[in-house]
Formats: C-alpha cells, sequence, structure tokens
C-alpha cells in the first residue's frame, strides 16, 4: 500500500520498537524524535531498514507531524502515537476501505478498543483523533496542523478545517489500543504542569481562532475563575496548587493572546 507510517515521539523510546513492530517490514516508516535521542536514532537504524528516525528540536506534535508529512512520498499518510498499538491487520483493512470508498474520503479516523464501532461512521463534528489516516496530497494542501497549537486540540483544530472545506471524516472500526500517554500511567509533576498549562492555552487559541474572542472569553471565564479559587484552596498543598495555577496561567496567557511559550524541562 503507498502508506508511510508517521509517529511523533518524545522520550518513549520504551514504546517504540514494540510499535513499529506490528507493521510489515515493506511499509515506511518515518519516527520524528522531539526529544534528539541518538541513541533511538542509531539503534532503530540499524535494526529496521524501513525506519527513518529524524531527530527534531521540539516544537509540539503538530510542527514534527508536518515535518514528517513533508518528507514522506507516499499518497497515504498514517499517524499514529507511540502509545497507541494498532490491531495487526490494520493496514491491510484500511486498503480495502480505501477501495470501497474510492479515495472520496479526507481523513479516517481508527477506533479506540473500547468504544463499540462496527460500521463507517461518517463524523459531523469536530473531536480528537489520536490515531487517523489521510490523503496526503489533502493534507498539505490544507496547510497540515496548525503549529501555533504545542500540545492539546490540534486534532480538533484539523479536523474542524477538513469540514469547513467539505472534506468527508469517517470513524472506522479499526482499532488501537491507547497506553495512556508515553511516560505511561506514573504520576509526573512536570509533566503534569505541562499538560494542564498547554490545555488550557489550546482550548481558548481554538475557540477563539474558530468562534471569535468573544466567545472564547465567555465559555473559559468559569475555567479562569474556578482555577484561581482552588488555588486559594490548596495553597499549603504545593503540588495542587502549582496545577491549578498552571491552568490559570495558560489560559490567562492565551487571553492576552500570547504564544504557547511554555517549555519545562521534562526528565
Amino acid at each position: 500500500m503507498d502508506t508511510t507510517v508517521i509517529i511523533v515521539s518524545y522520550k518513549s523510546d520504551h514504546l517504540i520498537e514494540k510499535n513499529i513492530a506490528i507493521f510489515d517490514k515493506k511499509t515506511q516508516i518515518i519516527i520524528i524524535d522531539n526529544s534528539q535521542n541518538k541513541n533511538l536514532k542509531r539503534d532503530i537504524e540499524n535494526n529496521y531498514e524501513n525506519v527513518t528516525v529524524i531527530l527534531n528540536l521540539n516544537k509540539g506534535f503538530g510542527q514534527a507531524a508536518n515535518l514528517g508529512a513533508k518528507l514522506a512520498k507516499t499518497k497515504y499518510v498514517f499517524f499514529c502515537s507511540p502509545d497507541n498499538y494498532i490491531e495487526k491487520n490494520a493496514i491491510h483493512d484500511l486498503k480495502k476501505i480505501c477501495k470501497d470508498l474510492k479515495d472520496e474520503f479526507g481523513i479516517l479516523i481508527l477506533s479506540e478498543k473500547k468504544e463499540i464501532i462496527s460500521k463507517i461512521i461518517k463524523i459531523q463534528k469536530p473531536s480528537g483523533a489520536l490515531c487517523f489516516f489521510i490523503q496526503r496530497k489533502i493534507f498539505l494542501e490544507m496547510s497540515g496542523f496548525d503549529e501555533n497549537f504545542f500540545l492539546y486540540y490540534e486534532d480538533h483544530d484539523l479536523l474542524k478545517r477538513f469540514l469547513d472545506k467539505n472534506h468527508t471524516i469517517y470513524k472506522i472500526p479499526i482499532k488501537y489500543t491507547n497506553l495512556l500517554g508515553s511516560h505511561n500511567k506514573i504520576y509526573n509533576y512536570p509533566i503534569e504542569i505541562n499538560r494542564n498549562w498547554h490545555y488550557m492555552w489550546s482550548m481558548f487559541y481554538y475557540k477563539k481562532k474558530h468562534y471569535g474572542y468573544f466567545y472564547a472569553f465567555f465559555t473559559t471565564l468559569p475555567i479562569l475563575i474556578r482555577s484561581l479559587i482552588r488555588v486559594m484552596i490548596n495553597f499549603k498543598k504545593s503540588e495542587k496548587r502549582d496545577i491549578y495555577l498552571a491552568r490559570f496561567k495558560g489560559l490567562y496567557n492565551s487571553y492576552k493572546l500570547k504564544k504557547s511559550w511554555y517549555r519545562p524541562k521534562i526528565d
């Protein structure tokens, strides 16, 4: 199949090899590693002829995914995170669906294993998409992901723009299993701060971009107020306080139209 698998990685070397082993050795895979792990590049490229690892300065998922799509030469690209494991025959089944649809689609979104989906469903509203298949030409014509998003909502934004341009999006019954983040389920304080800051920033930016500043402001103002109240309630509980403070700061920076600048050091 004329497909390139694109995996964006950040300190996910413990998951990568298991992920790429799912795919046929004839399938081209591009890994964009935002942690610039030279050992990962050496080990993977020495063991897998069909895999290319690009060491990339971390500018967010969207920028890395766009880079992967530009480097690919195939008709289709398949975006998959290191912690998303697809079914063994997924690529073969995708080929059949493409043939059945006669390529009349913009995006095919895979279903999470726990979802009860047995047939192809047409998507009417934008939502999250962790694992999806797309026609590369259309993706590039749409300028790919908005690189102003560093983390969160870049997939919602992409789907919203596709739907606005009348590109059909389907959710399909091919399954993937999500392992809940590249750092597993272990609590990591800097990661939680990072997630909360960027989730709030991206939420406001997405709403402002598509529905206007005032809509975004008034629909997120209660969240800003609740976050500030929780900062005060948890003032002596440093970690809880800092998480709510990160939410407040992310949203407040987005209100002020500042770029998504927060970049903590994560080990």
